[in-house]
């Protein structure tokens, strides 16, 4: 055999090897460079049609807990996070808000409107957590905490100092 035909082989063979382990290299960045690792919170976008669901999911559990004759629905969605683990659990910041629709017509919430004045008028910022298993057929709302915004109590005229 020939030293250049064999110095040209391993030549091809070193090329070969190195670019072979920098492809595994730049596979190995991309996969691990992802933000939908599992078990890992990211933000979700507030007008996500799923993000939607498990808002109305929220809204239907405070409605079951509440003592409030009337009906509430979400007002915004102010802040949506999302986190893989054993299904999606999705995490919530949403304002709650009296409707002019009695509990007694609950299946037409999309239809009632929001309490236009005080003293009916009533607003809460509520944190929910709503676990969703696809497979198991599980909605659930795991965590709900709510506070009447300090807002719903002022005069229409307030105005703080500045």
């Amino acid at each position: 055999m020939n030293t250049t035909t064999d110095m040209s082989a391993l030549l091809g063979l070193v090329i070969l090897l190195m670019l072979g382990a920098r492809t595994q290299a730049g596979t190995n960045v991309d996969i691990h460079s992802t933000t939908t690792d599992p078990g890992f919170p990211k933000n979700a976008s507030t007008n996500d049609p799923e993000v939607k669901k498990a808002v109305r999911i929220t809204v239907y559990a405070y409605n079951n807990m509440s003592n409030d004759a009337f009906l509430f629905k979400d007002l915004k969605i102010e802040k949506a996070m999302i986190q893989v683990v054993k299904g999606i659990k999705y995490m919530l910041r949403t304002k709650l808000a009296r409707t002019v629709c009695y509990k007694s017509m609950k299946d037409v919430l999309d239809e009632c409107d929001f309490q236009p004045t005080k003293p009916l008028k009533q607003i809460f910022t509520c944190y929910s957590e709503v676990w969703k298993i696809s497979w198991q057929h599980i909605e659930k709302v795991s965590v709900l905490k709510c506070s009447e915004d300090a807002s719903s109590h002022r005069p229409p005229n307030y105005r703080p100092y500045l």
